[in-house]
């Protein structure tokens, strides 16, 4: 068996693929890499072709019709073989340093979830930012909820920051939904519930680029797609009521996650300043309460991120819009 499932979902992925899967190559037979060409119309398909070719025992390539990044991920985890399952996007790297210790430490880890550092990495001339966990796990042991301890506002366990054991993930039964961005939190998130061990390196393995035009990350494409960010929300607001989850730090970490998820979703339905965006708004929190007024409840007080991204009205909007301005000078996420 191997040990990482790495998926790397991609379309139109061409021009910066190759820098991402090179990156994971030197993990040699330990690991395995997963390329879901997922309806790319230019080289794509060629150059994922030409990765398994050239290593059939490392790379598996899988060609499917348009289905977006989430059905990309649901694909690859029904082809992983790996005891944990990793997801790097296509313009995005590991670094060479921590990989080589990250492939040292990782046969003799059996948690539910191990845990790195990740790296903003701009093209603007801006210095790189690292997102580490050092203050909240202890280094290089296995733990759980109870060995953690306070999260600083801009820290959160994100795709780039997680590798799920799969059967962890299968644990969740998750299936993304087709065509829609964002839905690497509703992942995070699903499994996040199942995961009673963890396994913290402080290492900074993931380098995640910032800096093209056209990624789901920039502010355009941000209020252009936030009907997508919208579902998000929705679906991680309905997934569960928390109620079944007896440690109080697992349970915190749950409901601190699902604010920032539906208030993400809040922020960029409003962010376009429109009718549209506005009703958009309110449905997210209408479609919780009926499916799942208990986290309606929870998520709707002022002392929550999501209760605070609720504030009605044209200045609510303006402040909610103005929280995001602040929240974006402290960290540059895009």
């Amino acid at each position: 068996m191997k040990d990482i499932s790495f998926i790397v979902p991609c379309y139109n992925s061409q021009d910066y693929m190759e820098h991402c899967i090179d990156s994971l190559l030197p993990g040699g037979e330990q690991i395995e890499i997963i390329i879901i060409d997922d309806g790319s119309k230019d080289n794509t398909a060629k150059i994922a072709d030409k990765y398994q070719k050239k290593y059939p025992k490392i790379v598996k390539v899988r060609h499917q019709e348009n289905g977006g990044h989430g059905e990309g991920i649901n694909q690859g985890i029904k082809m992983a073989e790996g005891r944990y399952i990793k997801v790097i996007d296509s313009d995005d790297w590991a670094d060479t340093k921590a990989y080589k210790t990250l492939l040292k430490r990782i046969p003799k880890i059996d948690t539910d979830v191990v845990i790195m550092n990740y790296v903003y990495t701009y093209t603007d001339g801006r210095k790189n930012q690292t997102i580490d966990y050092s203050n909240v796990f202890p280094d290089n042991v296995d733990c759980t909820w109870d060995d953690i301890k306070r999260f600083k506002v801009q820290q959160y366990l994100t795709l780039h920051s997680m590798m799920y054991k799969k059967e962890t993930i299968l644990k969740a039964k998750m299936k993304l939904p087709k065509h829609t961005f964002y839905e690497d939190n509703l992942f995070i998130y699903l499994a996040l519930k199942y995961v009673n061990t963890i396994h913290y390196m402080n290492l900074d393995f993931y380098h995640y680029f910032i800096g093209r035009e056209d990624q789901s990350v920039q502010e355009p494409q941000l209020i252009k797609r936030s009907s997508h960010q919208a579902l998000i929300s929705t679906l991680v607001g309905q997934a569960y009521d928390l109620e079944d989850i007896t440690n109080k730090k697992h349970k915190k970490v749950m409901l601190r996650h699902c604010s920032l998820i539906i208030s993400l979703g809040c922020v960029f339905s409003r962010l376009s300043k429109t009718k549209e965006g506005e009703e958009q708004f309110k449905k997210i929190w209408t479609d919780i309460k009926e499916k799942n007024p208990i986290i309606y409840k929870k998520m709707h007080k002022l002392t929550t991120m999501a209760g605070w991204s609720s504030l009605p009205g044209r200045l609510g909007r303006a402040m909610v819009i103005g929280g995001y301005r602040f929240a974006h000078s402290i960290v540059k996420f895009n």
